[in-house]
């Protein structure tokens, strides 16, 4: 097996338990800088889609769009939100010295009123109704209902119509209190940093960080896990030529298995890959028959109110694509072939990352809020035997639960 690359990556700790990270790209003429916030759409907050809608509003200031100030030095910005954190970015090539604070700024000040509350809310309320005519939302929609009843989980990362129509600054501005405070930020910055400069933003960040952000004790993050529905599975007629399927499964705390969450998340991954992915015997099998005609959505993730990996396709024949997922998933072996070409793939693509310098300080970014780097977790795939994937596989397999649902085309229908 080849050797694979280091980031070189110098971190840095404050007094407050703020992190910063640069990682150095010689040769590329392109940065990147962003902050990365341990909050996202599955933690506690308020109103479910609070952390969504923070990161919307924390580019209005009282001078108006920060985005047009990074814009005027020639540097675009985007944020994120996801179940587990909220990330904001800038991608430039000059101007570092006058992109770092408006990162900063961007991330530590509010301005909050009832009216650009109100109109973010129908904005937000316009983006949700577009997810909400989408039929793969809609099976997802119910694989969490029954997986994660009365959790964030169970709805929509934007909330919900009432969650957005009770929002108000005074909410928005309690959840951003709890939450955005240093304790539970890492800065990273990535591209073609010499090591002076790399000492000069580390410096710079030290005095931004003690300047715009909140400094108190973080309770550590903790997984609060709610019982799931009793009924596993539901069948709901549509309008739809042809059927939407889809297979939740309730995944175990991977801690519980020995494992961590990164690591856990792609082993699963490969699994499926290898299982019911477009390269495996089985989807060709499955497209001969004429059961499946087109590739199938398969998502694992981990978060505070639990795991889970949820697989989603069309079907003209859904009693038997489920039939024939079920007995796939928990009957037939993987081989050591296709474990190592799944392995080779997940390397691959943890190579194509490591030239992209947005990918790779997300990613950086992202496992320095469980305490890992992509260093390791890369080496831990690298260094990953059949018998140890198999081994994890059975583990997780074991504890899991299954929940299918069934949007039934017409054809079902009549």
């Amino acid at each position: 097996m080849f050797k694979m690359k280091k980031l070189d990556v110098t971190t840095r700790e404050y007094k407050s338990g703020f992190r910063a990270k640069v990682i150095r790209r010689p040769l590329f003429a392109q940065k990147f800088m962003g902050i990365i916030v341990d909050f996202g759409g599955s933690d506690p907050q308020k109103l479910c889609g609070g952390a969504h809608f923070l990161e919307h509003k924390l580019f209005t200031k009282k001078n108006g769009d920060i985005s047009q100030r990074f814009e005027a030095v020639g540097a675009s910005t985007n944020a994120f939100t996801t179940y587990n954190e909220t990330m904001f970015y800038a991608s430039f090539t000059e101007h570092w010295r006058q992109v770092l604070p408006l990162i900063f700024e961007l991330v530590g000040t509010t301005h909050f009123t009832k009216s650009n509350v109100t109109k973010e809310a129908k904005i937000i309320a316009q983006e949700l109704a577009m997810y909400q005519d989408d039929p793969n939302w809609q099976v997802n929609y119910e694989l969490m209902q029954m997986m994660f009843p009365k959790t964030n989980l169970a709805e929509d990362l934007t909330g919900t119509k009432a969650s957005l129509k009770k929002m108000t600054p005074e909410i928005l501005q309690e959840i951003y209190d709890n939450n955005y405070i240093s304790g539970r930020m890492e800065f990273v910055a990535c591209g073609g940093f010499s090591e002076n400069q790399t000492k000069e933003v580390l410096r710079e960040v030290g005095k931004l960080e003690s300047k715009y952000l909140i400094s108190k004790k973080v309770a550590p993050k903790k997984l609060t896990l709610v019982s799931p529905q009793k009924q596993h599975n539901t069948i709901i007629e549509s309008d739809l030529a042809t059927s939407r399927v889809g297979i939740g499964i309730r995944l175990p705390d991977f801690e519980k298995v020995d494992l961590k969450n990164s690591t856990a998340q792609t082993i699963f991954e490969m699994m499926l890959q290898a299982k019911l992915g477009v390269t495996s015997p089985w989807f060709e099998r499955m497209q001969k028959q004429g059961i499946l005609n087109s590739p199938m959505e398969l998502q694992v993730s981990y978060t505070t109110e639990g795991n889970f990996a949820t697989i989603i396709g069309a079907s003209n024949k859904p009693d038997l694509f489920l039939e024939n997922i079920k007995s796939q998933l928990l009957e037939v072996p993987i081989t050591k072939e296709a474990f190592v070409f799944q392995k080779k793939e997940a390397l691959a693509q943890t190579i194509r990352e490591f030239d992209d310098l947005s990918t790779v300080a997300i990613e950086e970014a992202e496992y320095g809020l469980e305490n890992e780097d992509f260093n390791t977790a890369a080496y831990v795939i690298q260094s990953l035997s059949f018998s140890e994937f198999y081994t994890a596989i059975d583990n997780i397999l074991a504890k899991s639960d299954i929940f299918t649902t069934i949007l039934k085309g017409k054809e079902e229908a009549n």
